[in-house]
């Protein structure tokens, strides 16, 4: 693969003397897509650059070797980078969908069904939790919006919004006919307590119903879904998502092993579900879940057959440094009687509905209890974790902000490459290495963190600025106090410590795309969890001495 030096890639503007060039534009960097973790990964590819002008002087070379574009504006590659590649969103069952937005249009309700679904929805509202003709009304607009199209479903929670938006004189009743508890909080709360009484006796009716549950997790997600365009439905979808932390408390849950003997409709439901390394084939489905693997999942009493959270669990002798040997379909099995690691490699939540309920946290610490139980000289937890925020962050640094978080030594480092590339390319010096170093912006620097550079020393420097940029960002890079990226706020939550960066570990497209191929391992000690969280409460998350010294 052809050598793509640090100048070009970098795209750094430059005029020298009295002649000024122009950058020419349009060079991407594109990925090669490795097979997720199915064999040895391969490299990623290079960033093309265009053809510079017949017999350019040496300020037009300089220009163009530091001017070039790195990458359109967007994803990866070119790509959008919200992630929509130009399908339709969902298109839910055959129905309408905008095309300028992929959003769908609401369906049509002539006047008298909207007066006779804003009669059955009131009912639910304000009739006492013992009502049976409230509870058959709700049954019956379960039932339709279960069988609805995308566009009828919208159609009916725009009712609901307008309903549960409305400050009319029969919800503010509804507050003081309820039940004991609904009528207290309405008196102690007016009109806004009578309307937030009967939202909550409006779930709960649901939630009494068999299968009711289910309905409701789903029903929130379309909540979420349209909560910006259907601002009544805030405070109702804001009630369930409270209802729901009570509703799936970490103590009613069950935590269960999922192995391939269980039933094959779960088993596709894992399929499905995956969010972190998909499962490309029932073989590879099998090998996740072979004798030195395990998987574990939260279950719901009323839902026995959805998994809530589930974790997948690979032994190995050393802790994990690359996501593709976890995956090799060909590994040897490793004897259980030697295992030294657990490595948790893959935690996917199920449910889009149980957006902000907690229960993450505890599933790790229940499974390396099981685990502890069943293999009582295991005492080496640690996760193999994306860094999906990473490249997003440091793709919006200004070269400043870049200089800041690489420091003078790196930089400096980057001057001197710069000014070898130099060299190669023209046999002499220009002067201007330190100054055009700095002019390096985090675009940039992402563009060419994801070539494959051919001289070794260009590849040690690519490793090391990867490394620590990856280091500052898990380390110092904050949101209202907590860690940046998402994984990584999870785990420090759960008092897990930083403990290694690993170079070129997932280099799959995805993996390429969200962090340039690295990902990271938090170790989880079991004594230490505690004290970590505090040090993470205190500003300064737990780290590893591998990566304190990248800082």
């Amino acid at each position: 693969m052809k050598d793509e030096p640090i100048m070009s890639a970098m795209s750094v503007p430059v005029s020298l003397g009295s002649s000024e060039s122009s950058a020419p534009s349009g060079a991407s960097a594109s990925l090669s897509s490795a097979s997720p973790g199915r064999r040895a990964p391969e490299s990623v590819a290079d960033v093309s650059a265009p053809v510079p002008s017949p017999k350019p002087s040496l300020g037009e070379r300089l220009g163009q070797w530091f001017g070039r574009s790195a990458g359109k504006a967007g994803g990866q590659g070119g790509g959008p980078k919200d992630g929509r590649d130009g399908k339709v969103g969902k298109g839910g069952k055959g129905g309408k969908v905008d095309e300028a937005d992929g959003k769908a249009v609401p369906a049509k309700l002539s006047p008298r069904a909207q007066s006779a679904l804003r009669r059955q929805l009131t009912q639910c509202l304000s009739a006492r939790l013992t009502d049976s003709a409230a509870n058959e009304a709700a049954r019956d607009f379960m039932t339709r919006y279960s069988a609805a199209s995308r566009e009828e479903q919208l159609a009916l929670l725009t009712v609901v919004a307008d309903i549960c938006a409305s400050d009319g004189n029969a919800l503010a009743e509804a507050g003081k006919d309820g039940d004991g508890a609904s009528a207290k909080r309405a008196g102690s709360g007016g009109l806004a307590g009578a309307l937030g009484s009967a939202r909550v006796r409006f779930l709960k009716r649901f939630n009494a119903l068999p299968d009711g549950l289910p309905f409701l997790v789903r029903w929130r997600a379309d909540m979420l879904d349209h909560r910006a365009a259907l601002p009544g439905l805030a405070a109702l979808e804001d009630d369930l998502g409270s209802l729901f932390s009570t509703w799936f408390d970490v103590g009613l849950l069950e935590l269960h092993p999922i192995t391939w003997d269980s039933p094959a409709s779960l088993l596709e439901k894992l399929m499905r579900y995956e969010a972190v390394h998909e499962i490309s084939s029932w073989a590879d489905l099998r090998n996740r879940l072979d004798s030195d693997r395990r998987c574990y999942a939260f279950f719901h009493p009323r839902m026995p057959r959805e998994p809530l959270i589930f974790v997948e669990v690979a032994f190995v002798p050393d802790m994990a440094a690359d996501v593709h040997s976890l995956l090799d379909e060909k590994a040897p099995l490793e004897d259980l009687r030697r295992i030294r690691w657990a490595i948790f490699y893959s935690i996917s939540n199920t449910q889009p509905g149980l957006r902000g309920v907690s229960f993450g946290n505890f599933l790790l610490k229940r499974v390396i209890d099981e685990l502890q139980v069943d293999f009582p000289k295991l005492h080496n937890f640690a996760t193999l974790s994306p860094i999906p925020g990473f490249t997003d962050w440091l793709r919006q640094l200004s070269p400043q902000a870049l200089a800041e978080a690489l420091g003078p030594k790196r930089m400096k480092r980057v001057a001197q490459e710069v000014a070898q590339e130099v060299v190669q390319e023209v046999g002499q010096e220009v002067g201007q290495e330190a100054a055009l170093a700095s002019q390096i912006s985090g675009a940039q620097m992402v563009a060419w963190l994801q070539t494959s550079p051919e001289r070794k020393s260009e590849q040690a420097l690519q490793r090391s600025l990867g490394e620590a940029l990856a280091a500052h960002y898990l380390a110092r890079e904050t949101v209202r106090g907590q860690p940046r990226d998402p994984v990584a706020r999870f785990h420090l939550g759960n008092g897990a410590r930083v403990e290694r960066i690993n170079w070129h570990a997932d280099l799959s497209k995805k993996g390429a795309k969200q962090s340039c191929g690295m990902m990271v391992n938090y170790l989880y000690e079991p004594d230490e969890l505690d004290a970590n969280l505090q040090r993470l409460i205190d500003g300064e998350p737990a780290l590893g001495r591998a990566v304190s010294r990248l800082l």
